[in-house]
């Protein structure tokens, strides 16, 4: 259980809490990994009938910057630069925009607006007819985006779940008022589990130092 904050502060902070925590899991996976990889979101569509689950893609291009822009963690630890104010901002610009945009692609993914139902349903018809050697299918980017190295969700938070490949994480999370609870797996093997739960801590608090830095808390509209 991760203690430092939960929503209440994310929300006076301005932020999303599912945006914030997943752009933490974000920044703990490029320290991590050492590049960011194919992350799984579960996202409901219960609005349709008998609707289930969409993906709800956590790498994105404004992910992306935000990360490059906190660095690895030695740079982290090495640039000391959260009191130089115009590095700091920008910072929080890009954690913002990051924010916002999984927040948009979560709530897309919720009215049926996602990608990967649509490639799904297109594979299975291609599989259905005999095509499934259409070039999409085989092509190696498209391959590499759907192998969920980090699968998420807020649900089950206990007990979790597995990860969905060999060298992945799993990691289900619950933002309560004041914590964030998180249950990560990996195989035990690959001894990710620990340094992960360390990277994640670590990218909550590196968040919540530059917002504490930056401007007075105010209230969420």
């Amino acid at each position: 259980c991760f203690q430092g904050y939960g929503s209440n502060y994310i929300k006076k902070a301005g932020y999303s809490p599912d945006g914030l925590v997943q752009m933490a899991i974000q920044l703990a996976s490029f320290r991590f990994f050492g590049k960011q990889v194919a992350t799984y979101e579960s996202s409901q569509v219960r609005k349709f009938l008998h609707g289930r689950t969409e993906t709800t893609r956590s790498v994105s291009q404004s992910s992306e910057a935000f990360v490059k822009a906190m660095g690895s963690r030695s740079q982290s630890r090495s640039m000391h630069n959260e009191n130089d104010e115009s590095i700091r901002e920008e910072k929080l610009t890009l954690l913002k925009d990051a924010t916002e945009y999984h927040s948009k692609y979560l709530k897309n993914a919720a009215r049926g607006h996602g990608v990967d139902r649509h490639f799904f349903g297109l594979y299975m018809i291609a599989d259905a007819t005999e095509s499934s050697g259409v070039d999409l299918f085989q092509n190696p980017l498209f391959l590499r985006s759907k192998r969920w190295r980090l699968s998420t969700s807020t649900l089950p938070n206990i007990p979790g779940f597995g990860p969905v490949v060999e060298d992945g994480v799993g990691i289900a999370y619950e933002v309560k008022p004041d914590c964030c609870f998180f249950t990560i797996t990996a195989r035990k093997k690959n001894n990710y589990t620990k340094p992960f739960k360390t990277l994640i801590e670590e990218a909550l608090f590196e968040i919540q130092t530059m917002i504490d830095l930056g401007k007075p808390l105010s209230s969420k509209l």
